[in-house]
């Protein structure tokens, strides 16, 4: 019993410190909603299996990228992700957004900031997954971009899987960030997956 309550604490501890909005915190596989549509349950196996074979996926460095329209759930299966690896493997899992990144990184140059950029850099390096979400949102200055590359590139050096979430297509991911960023994230059998159809929240409007 003590041992069990030891686990549910470290749970709880991981999930505090995992980013994962207020929004999102009830976002699981189980409550994600395909509607009966091939396209969604499609995305949601793929999102299940990462997460399913994530010691695996943790191993080889292996990452994923969640691409497509606006308001089609892919926060909610990246959230759901981050659940599934705390939960079940007890893994120091991230979600964050790029912007939050770049605003954490541009502290580091306040004259009263206890931290340097380099000490941001390794710490988001070191994380078992991190899940940058809303990549693109950005203006894309040369700074941000370099900063998110060095991210990736960190990641991409210590095999430490990266999951990353647009509402770009994989063209103007690469074309947002680099090639050689995104053949980083789809090497070793990274995957892709497109989330293509309309928005549920623009559904829920109208």
């Amino acid at each position: 019993m003590a041992l069990a309550e030891k686990t549910q604490r470290k749970i709880n501890e991981l999930l505090v410190g995992s980013g994962i909005p207020a929004r999102y915190r009830a976002s699981t596989f189980e409550t994600y909603r395909t509607d009966g549509k091939a396209e969604k349950a499609a995305v949601l196996e793929a999102c299940r299996e990462y997460a399913e074979r994530f010691v695996e996926n943790f191993q080889d460095g292996r990452c994923l990228l969640l691409l497509g329209n606006l308001g089609t759930g892919k926060t909610h299966l990246a959230c759901s992700i981050v659940q599934y690896v705390v939960r079940n493997l007890q893994a120091q899992a991230v979600i964050t957004s790029a912007s939050e990144i770049i605003r954490v990184a541009k502290g580091a140059m306040n004259r009263a900031a206890k931290y340097t950029e380099r000490d941001a850099l390794e710490e988001l390096a070191g994380f078992d997954l991190l899940v940058i979400d809303e990549l693109g949102a950005q203006s894309g200055t040369e700074y941000e971009l370099g900063l998110l590359h060095e991210v990736i590139d960190r990641r991409y050096r210590e095999m430490r899987p990266t999951v990353v979430v647009s509402n770009m297509s994989a063209q103007e991911v690469a074309k947002y960030i680099g090639d050689r960023a995104v053949d980083r994230l789809r090497e070793n059998g990274g995957k892709a997956v497109g989330f293509t159809w309309g928005s549920a929240r623009r559904e829920v409007l109208e």
